[in-house]
């Protein structure tokens, strides 16, 4: 599995860090194109989008791991752990996780209503489908493999869903700041939807993240046991040598 989980981060983050590499150097976005003028013309540049952060993440949440494997640690007894590690057992389960599966569901979802709200066919002439997916499909099933190669110390209480919670509200406001002072939305849904369901709809976004939050732990339980009788396996295996 020590092999196995190496080779999973590292392959991950490289494969992010090309899809990065090729979303800034390589996507040529028609100048008059509505996409290059969101991008380069509207305050935050690729920053306005959830995808592009999620995707940023998602590579510096595995070159972490993959920094982890070689130079921190890989414990269960809380006061053995590194700072590498502890970093990426706090990242996983409370942003990294349900983010990396709350974009593809809701892209997919509303791609499969009406792609035009979320990815309009014009720009399949010069998005590759392969990045589409690198961004929009990859998260969810990167994170899920993540719980299942990696064993992490989840955060106790509150503290396993404040940081979502967070992101979550400061991306709304991110959006409505963007709309405000520009005019423009940066997703084609909300200009179709009067403010009630606007506001109902970007209100809805919330909980399916914390759901995911949890489904998150409920699987890693599953795959790895309680965290309690994983440590102690771990404390005795120390002791023996």
């Amino acid at each position: 599995m020590d092999v196995v989980q190496k080779g999973f981060h590292a392959v991950t983050f490289l494969v992010y860090s090309y899809g990065l590499y090729s979303d800034h150097y390589k996507v040529a976005i028609p100048p008059t194109s509505t996409s290059y003028l969101m991008t380069f013309h509207v305050i935050g540049g690729r920053w306005k989008y959830l995808t592009y952060i999620t995707l940023v993440l998602q590579c510096v949440f595995f070159g972490l791991c993959a920094l982890n494997d070689f130079l921190g640690s890989e414990t269960l007894i809380h006061n053995k752990r590194s700072f590498l590690q502890k970093l990426r057992d706090v990242l996983l389960p409370t942003v990294v996780l349900p983010l990396g599966v709350f974009v593809p569901l809701i892209f997919w979802g509303l791609y499969a209503v009406d792609r035009e709200l979320i990815f309009p066919v014009s720009m399949d002439a010069w998005f590759p489908g392969w990045l589409n997916h690198l961004m929009h499909t990859l998260p969810f099933f990167a994170s899920i493999i993540e719980i299942i190669v990696t064993n992490h110390v989840y955060p106790k209480g509150g503290m396993l869903y404040f940081p979502i919670v967070v992101a979550s509200a400061l991306y709304i406001f991110w959006l409505c700041f963007i709309a405000h002072h520009t005019g423009f939305w940066v997703y084609p849904v909300f200009e179709v939807l009067d403010f009630k369901s606007r506001a109902l709809f970007m209100a809805s976004l919330v909980p399916p993240n914390l759901l995911f939050v949890f489904l998150g732990q409920k699987l890693h339980l599953g795959v790895w046991g309680t965290v309690k009788g994983a440590s102690k396996r771990r404390g005795k295996k120390d002791k023996s040598q």
